[in-house]
């Protein structure tokens, strides 16, 4: 091979290095399924042949980063329990965890590109050019909504966990934690879009209006975005240990979810500041943590007075909001009103502009008492959820003429910010739970079932048993068993608890 590159005629540098690493990539497939195979070789020889009933041999191919993988492996029947199912020990012994026959690396590969492309085909362009992989974007599609999926099983684990009280508390000690909220609207297609314009349809007919069957039905991708800070120093003013939401959710999962990470991370009681930064809208202030302070955003402040007021007078509204003369704002439109000359389409703007401008225009510098910032921390003017929105969602989602299901949309948001809270590790991983409280009812309905049936034993003797009923159960325990032999269910107790 090497002597054929060599006397190729004006052979090129980028030529030379994409064979040597196509050749490389080939020799680490051949290698790897050597390996594979003389491994299960041995599992077969070391195994308990009475309970693995060699079945023979069965191929496999796992895509991976360097390549199709095609091995074989020996297949096995055992019975467990009445039941006779197959194995694969080689799978079992190396955890090889494959999804639709790719490999670990590789999905991660796929979940690291996919945010950082327009659109699945270019994903696919970048992993045939990255890699010695070939991959569909029909299957790069299929691994990102499978990678969702498994993230929004997490949310929800995380949520019901917090709901029961079982989730285990952090130790971490902060004293402010910055929190921003801001939505995307995408365009729907096929079945969602479908279902939406039928529906607009029935509300049309029913109120005699037009309808238009050709027009967009959009949905909101909803981002939260929370960190403790920004980096002291830091020229780019990166933010501390930023970490995010996404996803067509409800207000009330993503506050529920929001929720159940700090009470994970930190020591909530020691939180001394709560910020919430949004765009106004019902949904960003309706998560502000119980206590916290809500602002609207400076960026969506001047952008509504850019697109109410005409542009001659903007500097006048904007000046007296970046100089915090907020009691003036709302005389300043009056005024503008009579300049205009009672115009109504000016009017009506200028009517929303003081609706919008009536509240949350305080900074929370100008609310409440700043705390001390912890090393290395400091504490800044709120404004990056524009910049995240852009970064993390709208790259993806809204370049060029692009539709989404709700089902395709809310996976790819959350695979879009992986990387600010799991690994694909930290997915598969269970959320350590404090079984304390249930281990504690289960050892008191243990007592009771034990002392129920001794009481019964008393009653239906002559004579008292050796041993009375409290000798069965600590001191401390007595009284407690005593109220809760009042209860005939069992579940009435937990009930209580």
């Amino acid at each position: 091979m090497f002597e054929e590159i060599v006397t190729e005629e004006e052979v090129k540098f980028n030529d030379l290095e994409k064979k040597i690493f196509k050749f490389v990539c080939n020799f680490g497939c051949l290698i790897l399924k050597l390996i594979l195979e003389s491994y299960d070789r041995k599992l077969m020889k070391t195994r308990d042949k009475k309970k693995y009933r060699h079945k023979g041999l069965r191929k496999n191919t796992i895509k991976t980063i360097m390549g199709e993988v095609e091995y074989q492996r020996v297949m096995y029947e055992i019975e467990e329990n009445g039941v006779h199912k197959t194995v694969y020990l080689l799978d079992e012994k190396l955890q090889i965890n494959v999804n639709g026959k790719v490999s670990e690396n590789l999905i991660e590969k796929v979940v690291e590109i996919v945010p950082i492309t327009d659109a699945y085909r270019k994903a696919e362009t970048v992993i045939k050019e990255t890699t010695n992989a070939t991959l569909s974007f029909e299957w790069i599609r299929k691994i990102t909504i499978d990678v969702g999926d498994k993230i929004a099983r997490k949310e929800k684990e995380e949520r019901k966990a917090l709901s029961k009280g079982q989730l285990i508390a952090g130790l971490k000690q902060i004293t402010a934690l910055f929190e921003e909220a801001d939505g995307l609207w995408i365009n729907l297609q096929g079945r969602d879009r479908k279902e939406r314009l039928d529906k607009q349809e029935e509300k049309c007919k029913k109120k005699n209006k037009e309808f238009n069957p050709k027009q967009k039905v959009k949905t909101e991708l909803k981002l939260h975005v929370m960190y403790e800070g920004w980096k002291k120093y830091d020229k780019r003013h990166s933010l501390v240990n930023k970490q995010c939401i996404a996803g067509i959710m409800k207000p009330k999962e993503i506050k529920e979810l929001r929720d159940a990470r700090v009470f994970e991370q930190y020591d909530e009681k020691n939180i001394k500041l709560r910020v919430t930064n949004g765009d106004g809208a019902r949904w960003t202030k309706g998560i502000t943590a119980k206590g916290g302070v809500y602002q609207k955003d400076q960026f969506h402040i001047m952008q509504e007075i850019v697109r109410d007021v005409p542009k001659e007078y903007q500097n006048i509204i904007k000046e007296l909001v970046n100089t915090k003369q907020y009691e003036k704002i709302q005389r300043a439109i009056e005024g503008l009103k009579y300049e205009l000359g009672g115009e109504y389409e000016a009017i009506k703007k200028l009517n929303k502009l003081q609706s919008y401008l009536s509240g949350g225009l305080e900074r929370y510098q100008d609310l409440v008492e700043i705390p001390e910032a912890p090393e290395g921390i400091e504490y800044r003017n709120m404004g990056t959820q524009e910049s995240q929105i852009f970064s993390k969602l709208k790259k993806r989602f809204c370049s060029g003429r692009k539709g989404f299901s709700e089902h395709g949309a809310n996976a790819l948001a959350k695979v879009c910010v992986l990387s600010e809270k799991f690994s694909l590790e930290d997915i598969e991983t269970p959320i350590p739970i404090d079984t304390s409280i249930e281990d504690w009812i289960k050892k008191i309905e243990e007592n009771v079932k034990r002392n129920i049936t001794l009481k019964d034993k008393f009653l239906t003797t002559e004579k008292p048993p050796k041993e009375s009923i409290g000798a069965h159960i600590s001191h401390t325990e007595n009284k407690l068993v005593k109220e809760i032999l009042k209860y005939q269910e069992i579940s009435e107790l937990k009930a209580i608890f």
